[in-house]
């Protein structure tokens, strides 16, 4: 049981791999495509919000609609979304407002392709956190390096500060993010079924929910406590609070 648990959760491992790959091979839109999880045709429709009105094919219009993500995600995470502007994503982008409708109808549509790919960041962020054995490593360091992780992509990701900036359009991305939270928690869930065999599927469902909602809970403190400067303190009470629910499942970390 451990080796197929193993092979399940080392899934996430190999569509890591594929994005290191292929993040070297293109372009803006192209790179790390490869990096995608290969959820059920239903689930990846369910999973990802509406599309932009054109995708480019061209290089060279692939490059203006990457100028614009990025400006848009720069604008959304500096401004809000409130004060940005078609106007203003043109102008940081450096092309005309033309441009920006020619693939996008809206503001709300540029928001939504931010989100998207703040999703898409978090899912093969996740797959690359595993490591090349997440079941043969202390669960402890995995467990650390998974917050750590992702608090790093809190502070230097610009597509997920946009999001987080702006949660009052959650609206616009909700079951998409739904979706990869429930395919995150099936994921965790996975790494139990290796780490403690005995128990059964549904505690393992619930286990993996805690922890995946709770670390998502500790990035939306992490935003709204941010002008105190408690976010290292609040890191460190997550993983503190984490290890002592999870050692009740696992058992004491080793070396304590």
């Amino acid at each position: 049981m451990f080796d197929g648990n193993m092979r399940r959760a080392s899934y996430f491992v190999e569509v890591a791999k594929a994005g290191s790959k292929g993040a070297g091979k293109g372009k803006g839109a192209a790179a790390g495509k490869s990096a995608t999880i290969r959820a059920p045709e239903k689930a990846r429709a369910r999973a990802t919000p509406a599309p932009a009105r054109r995708r480019p094919t061209q290089e060279r219009s692939q490059r203006r609609f990457e100028s614009i993500v990025t400006a848009a995600a720069e604008s959304f995470a500096r401004f809000g979304f409130a004060d940005t502007t078609m106007e203003g994503i043109a102008a940081r982008a450096g092309t005309s407002i033309g441009s920006v409708y020619q693939f996008f109808p809206n503001k709300r549509a540029v928001f939504r392709e931010v989100a998207r790919r703040c999703m898409e960041l978090s899912r093969r962020s996740y797959a690359e956190l595993l490591g090349p054995e997440p079941l043969a490593q202390p669960w402890d360091q995995l467990l650390a390096r998974f917050i750590d992780g992702f608090v790093a992509l809190h502070r230097d990701s610009v597509v997920m500060q946009a999001v987080w900036r702006n949660l009052e359009l959650y609206g616009e991305y909700a079951e998409a993010d739904q979706a990869l939270l429930r395919e995150l928690v099936e994921a965790t869930a996975m790494l139990f079924a290796g780490w403690v065999p005995q128990l059964s599927d549904e505690p393992r469902r619930v286990v993996a929910t805690m922890l995946v909602n709770t670390v998502a809970a500790m990035m939306l403190v992490l935003v709204r406590e941010e002008s105190f400067g408690r976010g290292e303190a609040i890191v460190a009470e997550t993983k503190l609070m984490l290890r002592r629910y999870l050692a009740v499942y696992l058992g004491e970390p080793s070396g304590e």
